[in-house]
């Protein structure tokens, strides 16, 4: 795991109240896409997000990797911010294309 990466999971873990929160603007039993978290995050965090981005932008994959790190800590994190995964879906991306990405829907 390179350094990058554990840093950008540290801010993630420091953070996880205030992730929680952001997920709990989603309304109850309604599926919402790793991007809109994402959307969500950015109002939230857009200096943080920025910085996360610099850090892989040698790697020509920024912003998949980044992206892909923020749906690694939901998956890890699922009972904690009280959300399940759906189906694998198509979602517009921040290129306009259509990626097939994780779907989840908050729970009680």
């Amino acid at each position: 795991m390179s350094k990058n990466t554990i840093e950008i999971n540290d801010f993630l873990e420091r953070h996880k109240l205030e992730i929680k929160s952001l997920i709990e603007e989603f309304d109850l039993n309604i599926e919402f896409s790793s991007h809109d978290f994402i959307e969500k995050f950015i109002v939230k965090f857009e200096s943080d997000y920025i910085e996360m981005l610099v850090k892989y932008q040698k790697s020509g994959q920024a912003f998949r990797k980044v992206h892909g790190m923020m749906a690694r800590f939901l998956s890890l994190n699922m009972s904690n911010l009280r959300i399940v995964k759906t189906l694998r879906k198509g979602s517009e991306n921040v290129r306009g294309k259509i990626d097939n990405i994780k779907w989840w829907m908050r729970i009680n």
